[in-house]
C-alpha cells in the first residue's frame, strides 16, 4: 500500500505520532510518500530531525520551479497559478498509484480520484466521504483502519 501524507498541517502537527505511524507502516511493507508544498530540503531536514521515516518526498514548489511555473517576489513569497497548484497533489497521487492521501486542505480533495482523507489536527481525525479514521488512538489502530479502508475500496474497484 502507498500512503500519501501532507507535511504542513499534518506531520508538523503531530510529529511523534507520524514518526511511529510511518515506522510501523514501513515495517509492514507499505510505502510512505510525503506529498506537500515544499520546499523539499526544509521538509527533509524536519523529517530527519524528528527521525520520521518515509519512502519519497514530492514537493510541489520544487516540481513547479523546475518547470518555470513559480513567480517569486522580493518579500520571499511565491505564487504558482491556482489551477496548477490545487490539482498537483491529486495528479501526483493518480500518476504514482498512491492508495490514500492524508491532507489538511479540503480544496485539494476536489480533484482527487485517489481516496482523500481530510485530517483535522484539533480532533486527530481524518474524514473521507464515507467514514473517518481516528488518529487520536494508537498509530497501529490508525494504520489498521487505513488498511481496512483501502482494501475495501480496492475490492469495490475490481
Amino acid at each position: 500500500m502507498r500512503i500519501g501524507i501532507d507535511f504542513h498541517g499534518v506531520i508538523t502537527e503531530a510529529p511523534v505520532f507520524f514518526r511511529n505511524f510511518n515506522a510501523l507502516a514501513l515495517s509492514k511493507g507499505h510505502e510512505i510518500y510525503i506529498i506537500s508544498g515544499g520546499p523539499h530540503q526544509v521538509e527533509k531536514d524536519f523529517l530527519k530531525a524528528w527521525h520520521i521515516q518515509y519512502t519519497k518526498i514530492f514537493s510541489l514548489l520544487d516540481h513547479f520551479a523546475a518547470r518555470g511555473k513559480v513567480e517569486y517576489f522580493d518579500n520571499g513569497n511565491f505564487k504558482v497559478p491556482d489551477e496548477l497548484w490545487n490539482k498537483a497533489k491529486a495528479d501526483y497521487c493518480r500518476e504514482n498509484n498512491i492508495d490514500i492521501q492524508i491532507d489538511d486542505t479540503a480544496r485539494y480533495g476536489d480533484d482527487f480520484s485517489t481516496p482523500f482523507c481530510l485530517y483535522d489536527p484539533k480532533t486527530s481525525s481524518c474524514t473521507m466521504t464515507d467514514g473517518s479514521i481516528d488518529f487520536g488512538k494508537s498509530p497501529l489502530s490508525a494504520l489498521e483502519a487505513i488498511e481496512k479502508y483501502v482494501s475495501s475500496i480496492k475490492k469495490v474497484q475490481k
